[in-house]
């Protein structure tokens, strides 16, 4: 192994890991969570210099990959925070890894991995983000939708001959459901003493109808039925995999294991529906 280029390497990941920490603290609200990024980012700071001892070398804070970088920025602006931390979680187990095969040759590289393994428990109280308080009401928001608008849609489009009839129809029961759907996340959260009921409502409804909108578009685009159908179990496998890619990250969830239950569910649904539709259309 080339241990001196493997080391640089590692030098200069731990200046994109301050640039990284410094970026998502500077966009924190609470001081709290500021003070805490920010001692994190020094702590990678001196990582570099501990590896600059080794080496001999002078790699700076500013020696760090543009390209990475650019990358993280956009996922944090697109995602949010306690998604790019727990990215920066996944990377930092990866680099510990990579550190443990140097250990014995650099035994300094034993107390950086120990720091770095401590970064979870200064991370936990950032991590319990707001949008974790509601993924429940998203979740809750987006399966309903999935489950019970493909199961519909699929069986309007053997019960019904037009596909711009199929998404008007389609449209109703969606904007009746989301109502319902939110109604009902409003009661159950103040029945269950959820700190903001209203919120947690409004999380399920939008939810809810985004997801409608977005299953009822292939009717509005394309002529034929079976192809705008298609499309839509596309679009409902393809919402349920970005989801749970989403969770699996931010929750430490399995993705593949929850992936697989939603969609058995999602589309077993719609095809119950779409022979009921069937069955109609022949006897009509």
């Amino acid at each position: 192994m080339n241990d001196t280029k493997d080391l640089t390497n590692f030098a200069k990941d731990e200046a994109l890991a301050y640039q990284l920490y410094k970026m998502v603290a500077n966009k924190q609200k609470k001081i709290e969570h500021r003070n805490t990024l920010n001692a994190i980012a020094e702590q990678e700071k001196l990582h570099l210099e501990k590896f600059n001892q080794e080496l001999g070398t002078n790699i700076t804070v500013e020696d760090y990959s543009k390209r990475k970088y650019k990358r993280y920025k956009l996922i944090f602006k697109l995602l949010g925070s306690i998604f790019t931390l727990r990215l920066f979680e996944k990377g930092e187990e990866k680099g510990r890894v990579k550190y443990a095969k140097y250990i014995e040759a650099y035994p300094i590289l034993q107390e950086i991995v120990n720091q770095e393994k401590n970064h979870a428990n200064q991370l936990s109280d950032i991590l319990k983000d707001e949008k974790l308080l509601y993924a429940s009401s998203i979740v809750l928001g987006m399966n309903d939708a999935l489950v019970e608008m493909s199961g519909a849609i699929a069986g309007y489009t053997f019960a019904l001959a037009d596909t711009k009839q199929i998404g008007i129809v389609a449209a109703i029961t969606g904007v009746a459901a989301t109502l319902s759907m939110a109604s009902s996340e409003f009661l159950s959260a103040r029945e269950g003493e959820h700190p903001h009921p209203v919120r947690s409502s409004l999380y399920t409804g939008l939810t809810y109808l985004v997801v409608v909108t977005l299953m009822i578009l292939p009717y509005l685009l394309f002529s034929n039925k079976f192809v705008a159908l298609g499309v839509m179990l596309g679009t409902v496998v393809t919402i349920i995999f970005v989801f749970n890619l989403y969770t699996s990250i931010a929750k430490k969830q399995s993705l593949w294991k929850n992936f697989g239950i939603m969609v058995i569910i999602a589309l077993g649904v719609s095809v119950v529906s779409f022979l009921i539709g069937l069955l109609i259309n022949q006897v009509s």
